[in-house]
């Protein structure tokens, strides 16, 4: 006989407040999977689209990189997710500094990679 669901959730780490970079096909299938999966909470996509800008993906709402470091420290972010080598490569060369201050942690996943709490 085991604990009811509802007391189970009580210690259950809570999900890794995490954000994924970019709105092409396997950003779209990342955001898909961490929002499915129980250890992480996608708060936020980063897009430069203006059309885009604070509509929603899969409950994550699209904002621009400038807004990065904010979001990072408001909402305690500890993993960017980047599926491209492009956009790792830019956030890393403006963001890299501070977002190692802030204990956020920029990721690129490989082709098919998914990621790893």
């Amino acid at each position: 006989m085991g604990l009811p669901d509802f007391i189970k959730q009580w210690f259950r780490p809570a999900p890794l407040p995490v954000i994924a970079v970019g709105t092409d096909i396997a950003s779209y299938q990342l955001l898909e999977y961490l929002t499915n999966s129980p250890k992480f909470a996608p708060l936020y996509v980063l897009n430069e689209e203006p059309w885009h800008h604070r509509t929603y993906m899969f409950g994550a709402q699209l904002r621009y990189a400038s807004e990065l470091l904010a979001l990072v420290e408001k909402h305690q972010i500890k993993k960017i997710y980047c599926v491209t080598a492009e956009d790792y490569a830019r956030l890393e060369s403006e963001y890299a500094k501070a977002l190692s201050v802030k204990d956020c942690e920029l990721c690129l996943l490989g082709k098919g990679e998914l990621p790893q709490s």
